[in-house]
This record gives C-alpha cells, sequence and structure tokens, in this order.
C-alpha cells in the first residue's frame, strides 16, 4: 500500500511539472514569435547586445549543423540504396533509409546494424554478402567523414584538412558531447582566423 500511495504521488508530480513544462513553452512560443530575443529584458542593458549577437551567432551555427546532418543522412542514404540495391536485398530503399536514421549517433552510428548485418552473413556462410557489406560500411563511413568535414570546411572557410583534425579531437575528448562541440570549435577557428594576429 505504501509503494502504491508512493508511485501514484510521484506520478501525480511528473503529470504537473509536464503540464508546467507545457504552459511554459507555450508561453515561451508566444513571447519568440514577436521577438525571439524577448528574455533578454532579464539582463543588464550594457550586456544585450552583446548577448543578442552571440546567440545569433550560436543560432546560425546550431542552424547550420542541422543542415550539415540531414545532408549527411540524404548521403548516407543514397550510398546504402545503391549497395542494398547491388546486393538484391528486397525493400532496399526501406532498409538504408532506416540505417541512415541512426546515421548521426557517435561511434557507430549505421554500425549498429551493419556490423551485426556483417557477422550474421559471414557466419552463416554467405561470404560473398559478409565482405560487400563490410566494403559498404567502409565507402558509407568514410565518404561521409571526407564529406562533412568538406562542408564545414566550405561553412567557415577553413581547410578540410583543419576540419577534420578539430571535430576528431572534439570527438576523441568529448565524446558524444564533442559531436554537438565540433560546430563551436569550428566557428571559433574560423574566428581566430579572421583575428588581426591572424592576418596578414
Amino acid at each position: 500500500l505504501e509503494y502504491t500511495l508512493m508511485m501514484i504521488q510521484t506520478l501525480f508530480q511528473r503529470l504537473i511539472s509536464f503540464f508546467i513544462f507545457l504552459l511554459a513553452y507555450f508561453f515561451a512560443l508566444r513571447e519568440s514569435g514577436k521577438d525571439r530575443f524577448w528574455f533578454l529584458v532579464y539582463f543588464p542593458v550594457e550586456m544585450r547586445k552583446q548577448a543578442k549577437k552571440s546567440l545569433s551567432e550560436a543560432s546560425k551555427v546550431i542552424g547550420t549543423f542541422v543542415s550539415v546532418e540531414a545532408r549527411l543522412v540524404f548521403l548516407t542514404f543514397i550510398i546504402l540504396s545503391i549497395g542494398f540495391s547491388f546486393l538484391k536485398f528486397k525493400s532496399p530503399f526501406g532498409i538504408a533509409f532506416l540505417i541512415s536514421l541512426v546515421d548521426g549517433l557517435p561511434f557507430l552510428g549505421i554500425g549498429i546494424f551493419l556490423i551485426p548485418m556483417i557477422v550474421f552473413f559471414i557466419h552463416t556462410g554467405n561470404l560473398f554478402v559478409g565482405v560487400s557489406l563490410a566494403l559498404l560500411y567502409l565507402l558509407t563511413i568514410t565518404t561521409r567523414q571526407f564529406t562533412e568535414s568538406y562542408m564545414w570546411a566550405s561553412t567557415f572557410h577553413l581547410k578540410p584538412v583543419h576540419a577534420f583534425l578539430i571535430m576528431a579531437c572534439s570527438i576523441y575528448l568529448f565524446g558524444f558531447v564533442g559531436i554537438l562541440l565540433s560546430p563551436f570549435l569550428l566557428f571559433a577557428a574560423y574566428k581566430v582566423k579572421q583575428h588581426p594576429l591572424f592576418t596578414e
């Protein structure tokens, strides 16, 4: 009985919290429709201009991040669709679409699906399909990585090798958070490059 009462109380608290969140979200969206930076009224007057500039730049970086990731998912879908069609899989486009949805996950990404598929086909004696999937996996992640570096490099006017090294170090040092930090680190590198100390 005590456990049941505790569960009911916890459920009720979560429902109340969710309702408050919905209300706050509704009013935030309503105010944002009028002015995106409505919350800056709670900043000191001398800080508002700089805060607005910083938030505008951050929103542009986030927008670019979403755009780049969407194009990379589409690229992964195209490569996998061609590969699965070549291997005569049933519903190659559907399978490619489902696998490409996890393309943005750190470390493994599409490997969450492809690696078990590779192991299964090799274990069941279908060596050709297993090796073909392994080559398809390597081709996809290599193409994706170079394309991602090129996209970010062209966005921030950096050399692709610099963009690749910054992203690799970010993911290596910070893990999953590094993926989210990468655009901001690339933006910081772009700002450093523009500084008078580094310009001719």
